[in-house]
């Protein structure tokens, strides 16, 4: 045993060497490469290629990112564009109320009314919120048009 010993030391430490010497992950990328494959890479375009697919990842993101800030945009317009409407609705609902007068309407209006003036429309999303202000200006249109015609 004693004389096997020192012949395994040699043939554990050239083990050990040439483990060490081979490449751990994509040998294309320049951090696991080493220097020979990474001269290699070089002279045949491996890594240019590399550069190339992810500067068309970069303009990929870059142009959604550029899609997604104009539907953001989009949508917060249409928002804006709906809480003036409900705006001018519950301007209306109030001229309509001032003519007809609190003593002729009956409960049922009058809390609808409240409810109507009172409401803010808000959601966790612009596009829920968008949803939830379509529904209100749906209910406050609705009452403005009765009290309308009841006004005359």
């Amino acid at each position: 045993m004693m004389r096997t010993l020192p012949k395994l030391i040699p043939l554990s430490l050239l083990v050990l060497v040439t483990a060490a010497c081979t490449p751990r992950g994509n040998p294309d990328d320049p951090a696991y490469g080493g220097f020979f494959r990474g001269i290699e890479n070089i002279s045949d375009g491996t890594y240019d290629a590399r550069i190339a697919s992810r500067e068309q990842k970069v303009a990929a993101l870059q142009a959604r990112e550029q899609r997604l800030l104009a539907e953001r945009n989009s949508v917060q317009r249409r928002i804006s564009t709906q809480q003036n409407a409900l705006a001018h609705l519950k301007h209306d609902i109030v001229v309509a109320r001032v003519r007809l007068g609190d003593e002729n309407l009956d409960a049922n209006t009058q809390a609808q009314i409240k409810q109507a003036l009172a409401s803010q429309p808000s959601g966790t999303t612009d596009q829920a919120r968008l949803a939830a202000l379509q529904k209100t200006i749906a209910d406050t249109r609705e009452l403005a048009q009765r009290l309308t015609r009841l006004a005359g």
